[in-house]
C-alpha cells in the first residue's frame, strides 16, 4: 500500500469511527427523551465501571446495577460507550459480575507492581485449591481468611529472593482488589485478629492462565537490583 492510499484508508477509518461515536451520543439523547430514569441507571453503571472496573451482585448496590444489563438495549448502550474508550463489556451472570476489560490491541494492559501481581497469583491459587476441594460456594466464590492468604503469600515469596510484604502492606493490596470487586473482606475478628476473605470467580478472568504462566517465569528469575527497588512491573487486566 502506498503512502497516499494508506492515508486515505486511515482517514476513512477515522471518519467511520467519528460517525459511530456520534451515533452513540444520539442514542443517549434518545434514551433521555424516552426514559430519564433508564438514562440515570445507565450513567450510574458506567460511572461505577470506570471507577472500579467490575461490579458484583453481592456488593452494595451491585445487584440493581447488574439488572440494568438484563435489558439488552441498555446493555448495548453501555457496551458502545466503553468501546469508545478502548474497553469491552463482559457479563458473567453465573459468577454474578460484569466488568470492562481492555482491548489490548488498542490500549494494552494495566501495569501493576510485581508485589501486587504476586498477590493476584496467590488469590488465583487459593481459588483453584478451593475448586479442587469442592469448597466453592455461591457465584463460584472461595472462602478463606486474611491470615491464611498471607501465609500462602509467604510460601510463594519464600521460594524466591524477594522481600515479602508486611501483613499491613498485604492487607492494603487486598483492599485494592476489594474495591475492584475481585475479593471481599469480612469484618475483623478481634479475638482471632483475622478477617474472612472471599476470593471470587472473577479472579480467573483478571489473573488468567497466560498471566499465571508469565508470573511464574518472573518468580523463577534471579532478583535484580531494579526489581529489589520495586521497579519491575507485571501485567494484569
Amino acid at each position: 500500500m502506498t503512502g497516499s492510499s494508506a492515508l486515505t484508508s486511515l482517514s476513512g477509518a477515522l471518519a467511520i469511527r467519528s460517525h459511530w461515536r456520534s451515533g452513540v451520543l444520539l442514542e443517549f439523547e434518545r434514551l433521555e427523551e424516552r426514559d430519564p430514569r433508564d438514562l440515570q441507571r445507565v450513567t450510574q453503571l458506567i460511572s461505577y465501571l470506570v471507577r472500579h472496573q467490575f461490579v458484583h451482585a453481592e456488593d452494595r448496590g451491585g445487584a440493581s446495577m447488574l439488572e440494568t444489563l438484563h435489558r439488552s438495549h441498555l446493555a448495548t448502550l453501555v457496551a458502545d460507550y466503553v468501546d469508545v474508550a478502548g474497553y469491552r463489556l463482559v457479563v458473567r451472570e453465573t459468577e454474578g459480575w460484569a466488568g470492562i476489560l481492555p482491548d489490548v490491541e488498542r490500549i494494552g494492559f494495566q501495569r501493576l507492581r510485581i508485589d501486587e501481581t504476586i498477590v493476584l497469583l496467590v488469590m488465583r491459587r487459593i481459588w483453584e485449591e478451593a475448586l479442587q476441594d469442592g469448597e466453592i460456594y455461591a457465584y463460584g466464590s472461595a472462602p478463606t481468611t486474611l491470615n491464611e492468604a498471607y501465609l500462602a503469600y509467604q510460601d510463594i515469596v519464600a521460594g524466591t529472593r524477594r522481600a515479602a510484604l508486611s501483613v499491613a502492606a498485604f492487607r492494603e493490596v487486598i483492599e485494592v482488589l476489594e474495591r475492584r470487586s475481585i475479593v471481599r473482606l469480612g469484618p475483623i475478628d478481634v479475638e482471632a485478629q483475622d478477617m474472612e476473605l472471599t476470593v471470587r470467580a472473577l479472579i480467573t478472568t483478571v489473573a488468567g492462565d497466560d498471566f499465571v504462566a508469565s508470573l511464574d517465569q518472573i518468580l523463577a528469575r534471579p532478583v535484580e537490583v531494579t526489581e529489589a527497588a520495586g521497579d519491575e512491573k507485571g501485567e494484569a487486566l
